[in-house]
């Protein structure tokens, strides 16, 4: 029995001579391993399937060993991703979290499916600056699990009156001075401007801010040292921070 799914190709690797093993994250079925048949040979049909970021309508049919893809439709290939190295980082990032999270319902697969169709058509066709919308991509995701960082107060006091603000990793808030813990790191006010204003900047409208000098690179860091402790995973993010 066939099926299909709009999903990105999040991973790829060789399997066999001519066949490739893709993981599709998908609107519909969240993370699923299936293979493309002879994909690697010169007359192959769904070439494009197998391109990392690739966005379609994938048919898929159980095997003996698993999901076989027998039909596939471009939606969207990103192909300019591959074509800037900047982009490709940034977008490699993306997928590099999404293959991370373990999700727990449809709700959250489709909350984030969405999130991520949004970072990888930003990043290919609104890219301006580096790392606006990678650490735009990290706000969303906290606020979409329940971790939002509010930028306007304490979030122990309520005081909105703080001259100097920290996160606190164990909890992945942001707090004055008087209610930082024992995990906090402070963050300079320049990267906490940014993350103010990226937080109530849509990703459309992301090119008309400016932000202070390298205050985007500097929350990036935070933003992914306060994923690392709220999900318990370690992001490798080659080509950003190594």
């Amino acid at each position: 029995m066939s099926e299909k799914i709009k999903a990105i190709v999040i991973r790829s690797n060789d399997r066999k001579e001519k066949d490739k093993n893709i993981l599709l994250f998908s609107l519909e079925k969240g993370k699923i391993w299936a293979t493309l048949k002879g994909v690697k040979g010169e007359k192959a049909k769904m070439k494009l399937a197998q391109n990392l970021f690739c966005f379609g309508d994938f048919v898929l049919e159980d095997g003996r060993s698993g999901k076989i893809v027998t039909g596939f439709d471009v939606i969207e290939s990103f192909h300019e991703i591959s074509e800037d190295i900047e982009k490709y980082f940034e977008a490699m990032a993306v997928l590099e979290v999404v293959n991370a999270i373990e999700f727990s319902s449809e709700s959250e697969v489709a909350k984030m499916f969405v999130l991520t169709l949004k970072t990888l058509k930003s990043i290919c066709f609104e890219y301006d600056r580096q790392y606006y919308i990678l650490d735009k991509f990290f706000i969303e995701l906290f606020k979409l699990n329940g971790f939002p960082l509010y930028t306007d107060k304490c979030s122990v006091c309520g005081t909105k009156s703080f001259e100097r603000m920290f996160i606190d990793y164990s909890t992945g808030e942001i707090e004055c001075m008087a209610c930082k813990g024992f995990v906090s790191e402070e963050i300079p006010k320049a990267s906490y401007l940014a993350l103010k204003i990226l937080t109530n900047t849509d990703f459309d409208k992301l090119k008309s801010v400016k932000l202070a000098d390298n205050s985007e690179y500097t929350l990036l860091k935070i933003l992914v040292k306060n994923f690392e402790n709220r999900f318990d995973k370690r992001l490798k993010l080659i080509g950003i921070l190594s």
